[in-house]
């Protein structure tokens, strides 16, 4: 159905990203759906701890 897709952790730094599908299930889904990560939402990797993990995003301009 979608082609292309990649996961929102492999979003490269500075680049922006389009929510087509929540594959979370339980609270992991409830909590990105709070963050507004709803389908066509706009994302943009913003920055990345030296670690790897967390990253952080912008959703929506905020």
């Amino acid at each position: 159905m979608y082609q292309n897709l990649i996961s929102l952790n492999q979003l490269p730094l500075g680049t922006f990203g389009k929510v087509k599908i929540l594959s979370s299930e339980g609270n992991e889904r409830r909590r990105m759906l709070d963050l507004g990560l709803i389908q066509d939402t706009i994302v943009e990797s913003i920055r990345k701890s030296p670690a790897g993990d967390p990253i952080a995003y912008e959703i929506r301009g905020r």
